[in-house]
């Protein structure tokens, strides 16, 4: 049982280097989400491109080499997508700072 337990343990801890670092790279994605807003914010440009969203759910099967299907990847990435539009979506919202609002 001791086995079981230290194997378990390393792969929890695995599991959490890989939570921070999705974290870090979420928290990278919102500020690069935010600049591109604030830039067609200038350029009157409509935030939300359907297309966009469309073409990046596609890279991301593409480029997909598994455990996940092209499903799942679409399963996973679209509410992800989707937050990142909600929840720059007010003006002047700053990704720093936390929203009683649900969304992105």
């Amino acid at each position: 049982m001791k086995h079981f337990e230290s194997e378990l343990a390393a792969l929890r801890e695995r599991i959490d280097a890989i939570d921070s670092q999705l974290l870090a790279l979420l928290n990278a994605r919102a500020a690069v989400v935010r600049d591109i807003f604030a830039l067609k914010d200038r350029a009157g440009v409509a935030r939300f491109n359907r297309v966009r969203t469309q073409a990046i759910l596609e890279r991301l099967v593409e480029v997909n080499r598994g455990p996940l299907s092209a499903q799942e990847v679409r399963m996973v990435f679209t509410p992800l997508l989707e937050f990142f539009v909600e929840r720059f979506r007010a003006d002047g919202a700053d990704a720093t700072t936390e929203s009683s609002e649900p969304g992105r």
